[in-house]
């Protein structure tokens, strides 16, 4: 896996070389992916939800039956998306990104000196060839888990007995008064709101004739719904996630890792402010720590106007 360093720009470069700089590292995992909707509930948990409805039927006795109404599902956000699985800096997406503490590998001098503001002094641009880089920060897909909570209703019934339903009529063979007899089949009909009912009620009698109006059953009545205990249900998802403190890497490319003082003409000889002689310093090399260059350094800010007054600098 290639990785990437994190390089920084010449004109933000630190004003005094130091060969290790760190930058902040945060020991923590950001989910970057929306929280994910509820995608219950699983066939465990509507089984669950079913035994509470029994349940709750049972308590009103045998002839009570309780059914989940699945309609009446409401997922209720608990927590979350938590990592549950583990990564790495092998599952980064793209290149990481160098972070906590940078130890350069071969430190060098980029380009000429320069100068800075009303310094006498000369700077140069530090490069690192090769490093190591005690953390990284990338961005990866892993496995997070979100809990719900899911709110239900029971559709509750109750088994009801009906029992025989109808009306006495006289029968046509009847040979007595018609409107007598039918008050007296009124009468019969009359004894079937009575508890307990006469034995030969809904059948035949006397002078009268049964008629069915509706025959003995067993039906469910609707009863009110009732609310069961909600459950809670823990999801997993793949989602894109930051690390911001992953594992350390080491790198092969060079990189600016900032600035130092490369030409310093201190005395060492007479008092402070006294030009003394061009001294390189700081791994520089090259041949332009001198006053002729000074002259005509290019500048990282300021200009030759900037405060000071370059009493120090050598002759040549």
């Amino acid at each position: 896996m290639t990785k990437r360093a994190l390089i920084s720009g010449a004109a933000t470069l630190a004003l005094c070389f130091n060969p290790i700089f760190t930058t902040s590292a945060f020991a923590a995992v950001t989910v970057l992916d929306p929280t994910p909707a509820a995608s219950g509930p699983t066939s465990e948990t509507l089984n669950a939800m079913q035994d509470q409805c029994d349940a709750l039927a049972l308590a009103h006795g045998a002839t009570w039956t309780g059914t989940l109404d699945e309609g009446s599902i409401t997922p209720t956000y608990v927590s979350g998306p938590t990592e549950s699985g583990t990564h790495s800096i092998d599952d980064a997406i793209g290149d990481p990104v160098g972070a906590g503490t940078f130890t350069p590998g071969t430190v060098s001098i980029l380009g000429d000196p320069y100068r800075n503001g009303g310094s006498v002094n000369m700077f140069g641009v530090l490069q690192s060839t090769g490093g190591h880089y005690s953390a990284s920060e990338y961005d990866f897909e892993g496995q997070f888990d979100t809990t719900y909570s899911y709110a239900f209703n029971c559709n509750m019934s109750e088994s009801v007995h009906i029992a025989l339903q109808g009306h006495y009529i006289v029968e046509p063979t009847d040979q007595g008064d018609e409107e007598t007899s039918q008050q007296s089949c009124n009468a019969f009909t009359a004894l079937g709101d009575n508890d307990p009912r006469p034995d030969w009620w809904g059948t035949d009698h006397a002078q009268c004739d049964f008629v069915t109006d509706e025959a003995e059953h067993d039906e469910d009545q609707d009863r009110p719904d009732e609310a069961g205990t909600p459950i809670e249900e823990t999801q997993t998802d793949t989602l894109l996630a930051h690390e911001d403190a992953g594992e350390g890497f080491d790198i092969d490319e060079t990189v600016l890792i900032g600035q130092a003082v490369i030409c310093i003409s201190p005395s060492k000889t007479g008092p402070k402010g006294v030009p003394g002689t061009w001294t390189k310093q700081n791994g520089y090399t090259g041949n332009k720590c001198t006053t002729a260059w000074f002259n005509v350094a290019p500048w990282g800010h300021g200009s030759q106007d900037s405060n000071g007054t370059y009493i120090s600098v050598p002759l040549t």
